[in-house]
């Protein structure tokens, strides 16, 4: 049994440390590992921010197994999901997210995949996500 609630200011430390795990930020569209100067003045305005849900995710005895952040980007709302190491492959993904979105109660929320993540995707498809088929095509210069 999991318990979702929203994030608080106790709970700092852990999303930092879970963050910066090597599979989260291979995973993240931002690789670099996190400073904890910025990772402060980050989470202080997110926690505060309603209409953008940022949940932590706790097993029955209160263990921290990991996040939900929804990010609002332009008319978009984006899920992001993020479970520590010893909490993955046992097949509580699709729960958090069917969880977080429904206590979300937002109507229309989109995950970005990259396309190796086979875990996440079988994960959100699981949940009730659909692929939408678009691909992400990007252009980089060295300038």
């Amino acid at each position: 049994m999991i318990n979702i609630r929203f994030a608080n200011i106790d709970d700092i430390k852990k999303v930092f440390d879970l963050s910066n795990d090597d599979l989260v930020r291979k995973n993240s569209i931002h690789k670099e590992k996190l400073e904890w100067e910025s990772h402060i003045e980050w989470f202080y305005k997110r926690i505060v921010k309603q209409d953008e849900p940022f949940y932590i995710v706790e097993d029955e005895n209160k263990n921290f197994i990991g996040q939900v952040r929804i990010d609002k980007s332009n008319n978009e709302y984006i899920i992001s999901v993020s479970i520590l190491p010893e909490f993955r492959g046992q097949g509580f993904a699709p729960t958090i997210i069917k969880e977080a979105v429904k206590k979300s109660k937002l109507k229309n929320i989109t995950a970005y995949i990259y396309i190796d993540n086979v875990s996440s995707i079988k994960s959100f498809e699981k949940a009730g996500f659909k692929n939408s088929g678009l691909q992400k095509f990007e252009y980089y210069t060295n300038s």
